[in-house]
């Protein structure tokens, strides 16, 4: 059986595992929107060129 110590340790290893994969998450999803904000804008401005 885990002691008070095992269940807290892995209680913080579980939330640290969540923090990472939302921050990862959050990343991605910046990263995504920049890049697409980008695209979005080179197409406008080909469009004002011809």
């Amino acid at each position: 059986m885990l002691g008070a110590n095992g269940v807290l340790l892995l209680t913080l290893l579980l939330y640290a595992g969540i923090i990472y994969g939302v921050v990862r998450l959050i990343k991605y999803l910046i990263r995504y929107g920049i890049d697409s904000y980008f695209q979005k804008l080179d197409a406008q401005q080909t469009e004002h060129k011809e």
